[in-house]
């Protein structure tokens, strides 16, 4: 069993980005955006954490991926998958992980490339708010060397 951390995101297309580059900043497992690149790291009994932008209501948030729950879940596109698209993959392989969790951060803006200073900011919150919980886990992340890191790549993302 390992604690993995995995970031999702299309470098080329705004805030979608967020999840690979705070995975480079952390030194943490870039999958870019291929998904499927993702399904290859993860393994049986592993906890996982993926960190992408989710459109939502909230601007982060933590969120425990239920994994006994039996879901069919369509993947329309061949060249990028979700979250929750690695977890029931990697569950039809037999490699379920133990837990699996979605750290994310609401996009301000999907366009051009480059980080909005919004997306940057709610990184942030959501690595303080949740600190202490990553720590329980296994994962310890310097926020202010992350910030930095995200501000000094906000507009060359590529």
């Amino acid at each position: 069993m390992a604690v993995k951390v995995i970031g999702l995101g299309n470098r080329l297309y705004g805030d979608d980005a967020i999840g690979s580059i705070i995975a480079e900043c952390i030194n943490a497992y870039d999958a870019s955006a291929n998904g499927f690149q993702a399904l290859t790291y993860v393994e049986k009994d592993d906890i996982i954490f993926f960190i992408d932008a989710m459109i939502m209501d909230e601007d982060f948030n933590l969120f425990k991926v239920d994994l006994n729950q039996e879901v069919s879940i369509e993947i329309s596109d061949p060249h990028r998958l979700s979250p929750l698209q690695v977890l029931f993959l990697a569950k039809k392989a037999g490699k379920v992980p133990k837990e699996a969790y979605i750290l994310a951060i609401k996009p301000e803006r999907l366009d051009w490339p480059g980080l909005s200073d919004q997306a940057i900011e709610r990184a942030r919150n959501l690595f303080l708010r949740y600190s202490d919980f990553l720590k329980n886990k296994g994962i310890e992340v310097n926020v202010e060397e992350l910030e930095k890191c995200l501000k000094e790549k906000k507009d060359h993302t590529w």
